[in-house]
């Protein structure tokens, strides 16, 4: 695929201030970014890593962020893709006309993002997927360039050591970040955590159930502290032991 032309890049000094703050520190070297439609990360040492990069719209809002932070857009290295719903997405090719960040997205849905095709629909109700396909035609972002098919195990040298965790059930390639070292975790959709419990990705927008529940037991296997989500506020003690004990109250 073509890269996406760099022609109409701004200079940084244009971005316009946000209304709001547009980032705020989870822990030392891990920003939380407000972004349309969801939340997307940085992840920041040497080089800054972006996770997810909303709905379309978003990326003036990333780069805001990097600034916020005292950091450049150049200093941006990676950008990863958790999932290739729209509001994940959507604001990848924005953010490349701007940053040649090399980006990566599991191997399963790299296809869904360099394609000239519309984005899949991620309504998983038939009747609702088709009433909003008219409108997720309109806002659809266009193809963005994938430098990176990743797969279960890959790492990145972000923060002491970045593994993705492959947890498909949500999408075929939902992917989690977990940063052994810092005890963090990113599951992006995989798990919502809503007036304070944890529980399974949102059934109107999920492929397959059995597989989320079958992927949130591989995460309880792991060791945090930390657990990020892309729409809810994070769990910042002892997450690892809530996940543990929320996979065990799930139905067999």
């Amino acid at each position: 695929m073509t890269k996406p032309a760099l022609n109409r890049r701004p200079a940084w000094q244009e971005l316009r201030p946000l209304p709001f703050r547009p980032c705020i520190e989870v822990v030392p070297g891990l920003y939380q970014v407000r972004t349309r439609a969801s939340r997307a990360y940085l992840v920041v040492d040497a080089g800054i890593t972006v996770i997810d990069t909303g709905a379309p719209g978003s990326g003036e809002r990333i780069l805001e962020a990097v600034r916020d932070i005292g950091r450049s857009p150049e200093d941006i290295r990676d950008i990863i893709i958790t999932h290739a719903h729209i509001d994940h997405v959507g604001g990848l090719p924005e953010l490349q006309r701007w940053v040649p960040a090399r980006t990566g997205i599991h191997l399963a849905e790299a296809r869904d993002v360099e394609s000239d095709e519309p984005l899949p629909n991620p309504f998983a109700h038939a009747l609702l997927a088709r009433i909003c396909e008219p409108y997720l035609l309109r806002v659809d972002p266009g193809p963005a360039r994938i430098d990176v098919y990743l797969r279960d195990g890959d790492e990145f040298p972000a923060l002491g050591g970045m593994r993705i965790i492959h947890v498909p059930g949500h999408t075929p390639g939902s992917i989690a970040l977990h940063f052994p070292e810092r005890g963090v975790l990113i599951v992006g959709d995989a798990m919502q955590y809503r007036f304070g419990r944890l529980m399974p990705p949102h059934r109107l927008f999920t492929r397959d159930m059995a597989q989320a529940t079958a992927s949130i037991r591989r995460l309880a296997e792991l060791d945090f502290d930390t657990l990020c989500f892309s729409h809810f506020r994070p769990i910042v003690r002892d997450a690892d032991l809530k996940v543990r004990e929320f996979a065990r109250s799930l139905p067999a």
